[in-house]
C-alpha cells in the first residue's frame, strides 16, 4: 500500500511541477577559472525565469564578475593568503602540469575557501534562512558536499569540464564526488595516455589498461585520503546513505559530436557546451584589424584564464607568428601583460596584436578568423567547433590533453607540445591548420552537428533534464523515505 501512494504522490507531483510548482535553488560559485563562473551563471539566470528562486554564494571577488544580474548574491571573504599559495582573485598555474600537481595546488583554496565560507555564521544562517530545496554545484571542489550537508539539501553537480577518465569515474570514489559513468578501457582512452582514437591497438589497450591502475593507485595512495581528510575535517561522514543521496544528477557542457563514445547512465546528462552562441559585431578597432588580414585570415590565440606561459615561450612565439602569413590576434592576461614595457620585451612582429582581453565568441564568429591556437579547454574547444574554427592545440593541465586528443581524433585539430616552441615544428603546424582544407571542413561538420540540437543547452539543463526533474527526484526521494520509515523500514 506505501508503495502505491507513493507511485500516485511522485504522479501527481510529475503533473503539477512543469506548470507552475517552483523551487528555490542555491547556485554555489566556488573558486576556479572565470569561464566556470559564465557558465554558472548563464544556467541560474535561466532557472530563474522559468520561476524559481535563486540567489548565489560567491566569494567577494567573484561577485562584480557576476554583474550585471538581477538574482541576488550572498558573499564571503578568504583569509590572508600565505606565500605560496593560489591567489583565487586572479587563479594561475605557471606552465603545463600533472593532474597530481594541479590538485596539489587548488587544494589548499579549496580548503581556505570552505573553512572561511562556515565559519561565517551570519552567512550560514541566512542561507538557512533561505532554506534552498535544491543546490547547484560544481563538485571539483570537495566544499559542495560539506555545504549540502550542512544545510541539508541535494545538489546538481555542475560538470564544468569534459568528462575525462578516470577523473569521472574512478578518483575519489567513495566520496559523492564520482559521476557513476561506465569507463570501458576497451575503447575508451584515458586520460594522459595521448591516444587519439576509440580503435586502439593491443599496444595501446595495454597501455590504456595501466594508466588506469596508475590513477587507481595515485588515487588510493594519495588524492582518497586527502580528500576524505577534507571531509572528516568539517565532520561530514560520506559513506552515510543519507549524504550518498543528496548528489541527484550531473549535467554536463559537452555533446557527443566531440566526446568520445561510451554509454551513460540517466542521472548524467551531457546538455551541450552553454557559452558559444552566434557572433556579435566585434568594436571597431578589432573590426578593422580582423578585415585588414583579408583572405590569408587570422590566427587567434588565447591560452584560457588559468594557464600561463613563462616569459621565454611567449617571446619564442611571437618570433613563430611573425613567420605567418596570416595575422595574429593574441590574448594574454595581465600578469603576463603589466604594461607596455611587457609589450615590448615580446619583440611582436608587424602582423600580429596583442590585447588583455577580447570577446572570444565574437573574434571565433568572426568569418576572418581561420584557426585558433588554444590550451584546449572545454569551453574554448566547443567555442571553436560551434562557429566552425579549426584548432591548433596546446594543452596545459586537467582535462585539456584529452580534449586535444579528440579534437585531432575528429580531424579539426592538430596537437603541439610546449617543448615545440621555439622549434620549426611550431610554426609548421600552425601553418598546416591555417591552409589545409581538411581541417575547415571537418570543423564545419562540428559546427553543423553543434547548431542542430533540438534544444539549447541552456534549456536542456533547465528544462526536464535540470532543476525540475532534480527537486522532483528529491520530493520523490523524501517522500519515499517517510513512507517506508513510516512503515518501520529504514530507508537507505
Amino acid at each position: 500500500m506505501d508503495w502505491r501512494r507513493l507511485g500516485l504522490a511522485c504522479l501527481c507531483l510529475l503533473a503539477v511541477l512543469p506548470n507552475g510548482q517552483c523551487g528555490r535553488v542555491l547556485s554555489v560559485v566556488l573558486p576556479g577559472p572565470q569561464s566556470h563562473l559564465f557558465g554558472m551563471k548563464k544556467v541560474s539566470e535561466a532557472v530563474a525565469a522559468r520561476g524559481h528562486a535563486v540567489q548565489f554564494l560567491a566569494l567577494d571577488t567573484d561577485a562584480a564578475k557576476l554583474q550585471p544580474t538581477n538574482i541576488p548574491i550572498s558573499t564571503y571573504t578568504l583569509p590572508p593568503r600565505r606565500p605560496g599559495e593560489l591567489d583565487a582573485a586572479s587563479l594561475k598555474l605557471n606552465g603545463p602540469q600533472t593532474f597530481l600537481q594541479a590538485i596539489g595546488q587548488i587544494t589548499n583554496l579549496f580548503e581556505n575557501a570552505c573553512c572561511s565560507l562556515l565559519s561565517n555564521d551570519t552567512l550560514m544562517d541566512q542561507l538557512k534562512e533561505y532554506n534552498p530545496e535544491l543546490m547547484l554545484a560544481e563538485t571539483m571542489s570537495p566544499c559542495t558536499q560539506v555545504l549540502a550537508s550542512r544545510l541539508d539539501v541535494p545538489f546538481v553537480n555542475f560538470w564544468l569540464a569534459a568528462p575525462i577518465e578516470p577523473f569521472a569515474t574512478s578518483l575519489w570514489r567513495g566520496s559523492n564526488r564520482n559521476a557513476f559513468t561506465p569507463n570501458p578501457l576497451a575503447y575508451f582512452p584515458q586520460m594522459e595516455t595521448n591516444i587519439q582514437t576509440q580503435h586502439m591497438s593491443f599496444v595501446e589497450r595495454l597501455k590504456n589498461f595501466v594508466t588506469y591502475w596508475k590513477f587507481q593507485w595515485q588515487d588510493y595512495t594519495i588524492v582518497r585520503p586527502l580528500i576524505h581528510g577534507f571531509f572528516e575535517r568539517f565532520g561530514v561522514d560520506v559513506n552515510l546513505p543519507r549524504e550518498r543521496r543528496r548528489l541527484t544528477m550531473t549535467l554536463c557542457i559537452a555533446d557527443f559530436a566531440i566526446e568520445w563514445l561510451r554509454p551513460m547512465p540517466p542521472n548524467f546528462k551531457l546538455i551541450g557546451p552553454l557559452l558559444p552562441e552566434p557572433a556579435r559585431p566585434l568594436p571597431a578597432d578589432l573590426e578593422a584589424f580582423m578585415e585588414g588580414a583579408g583572405d590569408n585570415g587570422v590566427l587567434y590565440v588565447a591560452m584560457g584564464t588559468v594557464a600561463t606561459l613563462g616569459l621565454k615561450e611567449r617571446q619564442a612565439m611571437a618570433a613563430a607568428f611573425a613567420k605567418l602569413p596570416s595575422r595574429v590576434l593574441w590574448r594574454l592576461s595581465k600578469s603576463e601583460l603589466p604594461d607596455e614595457n611587457a609589450i615590448a620585451d615580446l619583440h611582436l612582429g608587424n602582423n600580429t596584436k596583442v590585447a588583455t582581453w577580447l570577446p572570444q565568441n565574437d573574434v571565433l564568429g568572426h568569418p576572418r578568423t581561420k584557426a585558433f591556437l588554444s590550451h584546449c579547454g572545454v569551453n574554448g574547444l566547443y567555442e571553436a567547433a560551434y562557429h566552425g574554427v579549426p584548432i591548433v592545440a596546446l594543452p596545459f593541465f586537467a582535462d585539456q590533453p584529452a580534449n586535444a586528443d579528440k579534437a585531432v581524433s575528429r580531424g579539426f585539430a592538430l596537437r603541439v607540445s610546449h617543448q615545440d616552441i621555439g622549434t620549426e615544428r611550431f610554426p609548421d603546424t600552425i601553418k598546416r591548420v591555417l591552409t589545409g582544407p581538411s581541417f575547415s571542413a571537418a570543423a564545419l561538420q562540428l559546427s553543423v552537428k553543434l547548431r542542430a540540437r533540438p534544444r539549447t543547452p541552456t534549456q536542456e539543463a533547465t528544462d526536464c533534464g535540470g532543476a525540475p526533474f532534480a527537486l522532483l527526484k528529491a520530493a520523490c526521494n523524501s517522500l519515499a523515505g517517510g513512507l517506508l520509515n513510516g512503515g518501520k523500514k529504514k530507508f537507505a
